[in-house]
């Protein structure tokens, strides 16, 4: 019985993850939008204080800011997974599923594998741009594709959990703004830790967010200012933890609905 339950998962998480991955392949606008955005903000910033910005760490500015928009590039996506689930809902389309029934778990499981499937072709596509036109190198793969993993997984679930509650899209972006912009302005996306005010460092110590892009960033640069090891083992816990949140959340909002 336990066997069965568990190829029924299985299964249940493919048929989830090709749906995902079929919408995502089609929309060819999200693929452009998503791959813009951080790739302006390194040209326009990056490119405009990489001269003027000397960094502790060695590496020039411009190379710290493009690893941290490929951290940006995945977080925000990440955040769209609560988007698809809203739509799901409005169109009855999730009712169908847990009737059908398919767990909670595939659901987020499958949610979560497509959008780890886009993030890899993202950064892979937004990481050749930024070694062609910058010094950014690529140094431990290993520590890049966890830290797309993990990044990954924490946004997908906070995108579920607001998206499993909220009942409207402008509610979902205000509050999904709310949240992730203070994530992304504690942390050491744009500067290193070290060079942070006090009370700023000491927050971005205790936000998880500045532990993948560390990880992130040592995987490109080969640098870090946190423990590698205590970032790797927090992160492996936090990832898996968060995908459990989100399957709690996401099983207690649908059945409030």
């Amino acid at each position: 019985m336990r066997h069965l339950s568990s190829v029924k998962i299985f299964d249940d998480t493919r048929t989830i993850f090709w749906m995902e991955w079929v919408r995502y392949r089609r929309d060819r606008s999200y693929w452009i939008g998503q791959l813009i955005f951080p790739l302006v903000l390194v040209m326009v910033i990056g490119s405009g204080l990489n001269q003027v910005v000397s960094l502790p760490t060695g590496a020039s500015y411009f190379s710290h800011l493009a690893s941290g928009g490929i951290a940006l590039l995945v977080a925000s996506g990440g955040v769209g997974a609560g988007t698809s689930l809203m739509r799901e809902r409005f169109t009855g389309l999730t009712r169908i599923l847990l009737v059908s029934p398919v767990s909670a778990t595939s659901i987020v499981l499958g949610k979560y594998l497509a959008r780890l499937l886009v993030s890899f072709l993202m950064v892979t596509g937004l990481s050749v741009l930024f070694l062609i036109f910058s010094d950014l190198v690529i140094s431990h793969i290993w520590a890049i594709a966890l830290g797309i993993a993990v990044i990954t997984s924490g946004f997908v679930a906070l995108g579920i959990v607001l998206g499993s509650f909220l009942q409207s899209y402008e509610s979902f972006r205000l509050f999904s703004s709310l949240i992730t912009i203070p994530i992304y302005l504690l942390s050491s996306l744009f500067y290193p830790l070290e060079t942070l005010p006090a009370l700023t460092r000491y927050l971005s110590w205790v936000n998880p967010f500045t532990y993948a892009v560390e990880l992130l960033r040592f995987g490109f640069l080969g640098g870090h200012e946190i423990s590698l090891a205590g970032t790797v083992s927090f992160l492996l816990l936090g990832g898996v933890t968060s995908l459990f949140v989100a399957v709690w959340f996401f099983r207690r909002g649908e059945g409030s609905t």
